[in-house]
């Protein structure tokens, strides 16, 4: 059976398929509270064990939410990693939504047609059901070409402790697979598919001031004080002003030091992108209609995906309801991402922050981390990255390839811990990931599932072909 006929098949299968789809999205897996997390956990490996993969789950510490591995063994000679996320970012405000968060609705939308609504839908549970649904289509036709170990993870959104340490365990196994495959709905609105080759790092900390440490108030205090008793909230306002310029762009000591030029191969990718770049449509995508700075496209695409970002994700600091309440707030709290370019580290990052702050008076500002993810990229000519490429072109598109992604993700863990390539790509457009009314749409979700076959069988027939060569 020929790449088409397991096309062919999975058009067949469709309504079945959809529905599996629709079942695990009801099911809710909030990492950040631990809602539904389980139960999903445990559908996921049902679905990993109806493959006739060995399957289990691993838990890093009591707190950690299960990854969900596997093994399928058909006695090919390649062996693919296979990465996914299970979890999903909570909800929000459900006034916001159309439609139950987790009712995965089928409805119709403008310009798409018939799209589905639900938490996870765009990012990325789906995609991980589409996956595993797409490779039971080929065993039930003998058609694998691909040994598959599967790392599916319930820890993304809140940056992963199973995935890092079972990774690290079972480095000796899974260092041998000969590529590593994540998949996503990859078409924007427009129906262009986009490739990326790498991704940012992200570093995350909390950002705190007591104003006890400098003998401010233990306790909420009344704002009329506020003339003769510092606030903390002005004092760590102050410090985070310092981290960016004008231009909102990092101004930490040394941030830069380490900050790598894109390569020629780079640039020559960045040359063609710009051929296609249409600035209107990015904002658009973003919700947004200007952008802070200016420049030539190809300018605009290196400053996008080769420089760092110093972003607050949240201020928390006293009264925040409706209304008025007059007090000086014990304490303050910056929660920081830093996204990071080759070759900039997680550690010297931090560190170089602290000393930032520390030259400047800060000393009393604590820094609270979390898990981090460093960056990552793989080169263009690598079986994966062409395997990709290809099988956008065997699905009659024609890629726009970026060497880096803006977005970060453990891609880290197969190219920089175990030394194994890794490629992402997926046919099907979704939007409004973390925001209210997440969609896919259906249609593509049904492309999605055909190039999840493909681009296993073009890495197979890619890689051999090399070897043979």
């Amino acid at each position: 059976m020929d790449i088409r006929q397991l096309h062919a098949e999975i058009e067949k299968d469709w309504p079945r398929h959809l529905e599996a789809t629709r079942k695990l999205l009801r099911i809710p897996s909030v990492s950040m509270t631990g809602e539904g997390i389980q139960e999903s956990a445990d559908a996921v490996e049902d679905m990993v064990a109806d493959l006739g993969a060995k399957h289990g789950q691993f838990r890093a510490g009591k707190k950690s939410h299960p990854l969900v591995h596997g093994y399928l063994d058909v006695g090919a000679k390649k062996t693919g990693l296979i990465y996914g996320m299970y979890d999903v970012q909570p909800v929000g405000d459900l006034k916001e939504w159309d439609y139950p968060p987790f009712g995965a609705t089928i409805t119709k939308r403008k310009p798409h047609g018939k799209v589905l609504i639900n938490r996870g839908v765009a990012n990325s549970k789906a995609a991980l059901a589409g996956n595993l649904l797409a490779v039971k289509t080929m065993l039930e036709h003998d058609a694998l070409p691909m040994n598959l170990r599967f790392l599916l993870e319930g820890e993304e959104e809140i940056g992963g402790y199973s995935l890092p340490k079972w990774v690290h365990r079972n480095k000796a196994t899974l260092s041998k697979a000969d590529a590593a495959f994540t998949f996503d709905y990859g078409e924007d609105s427009n129906g262009t598919a986009q490739i990326s080759l790498g991704a940012k790092g992200c570093v995350y900390f909390d950002l705190i001031a007591e104003a006890a440490a400098r003998g401010g108030p233990t306790a909420e205090l009344h704002s009329s004080c506020a003339v003769v008793v510092e606030s903390p909230v002005w004092r760590l306002t102050h410090a985070l002003s310092t981290m960016v310029d004008e231009n909102q762009d990092p101004s930490v000591d040394g941030i830069w030091d380490k900050v790598q030029n894109p390569s020629k191969e780079d640039l020559a990718l960045i040359r063609q992108l710009a051929k296609r770049f249409d600035p209107d449509a990015f904002l658009k995508e973003m919700n947004a209609s200007k952008f802070k700075c200016e420049g030539s496209k190809e300018e605009m695409i290196r400053k996008y995906i080769f420089e760092p970002s110093i972003n607050i994700d949240g201020l928390i600091a006293g009264y925040q309801d409706e209304g008025t309440k007059t007090v000086l707030p014990p304490r303050a709290m910056a929660k920081i991402d830093i996204r990071t370019v080759p070759n900039m580290t997680v550690e010297d990052t931090k560190r170089k922050v602290m000393d930032h702050l520390r030259r400047r008076g800060f000393t009393d500002i604590r820094m609270r981390e979390y898990v981090d993810y460093p960056w990552s990229k793989v080169p263009f000519h690598e079986p994966i990255s062409q395997a990709c490429i290809e099988t956008l072109r065997f699905h009659g598109k024609d890629p726009e390839i970026w060497p880096m992604s803006a977005g970060s993700a453990p891609m880290y863990l197969f190219d920089q811990v175990l030394g194994v390539p890794w490629g992402s790509v997926g046919l099907g457009h979704a939007g409004n990931a973390h925001s209210p009314n997440e969609y896919a749409v259906v249609d593509g979700m049904r492309e999605f599932e055909k190039s999840v076959v493909t681009v296993l069988w073009k890495f197979v027939e890619i890689s051999e072909g090399q070897a043979r060569a």
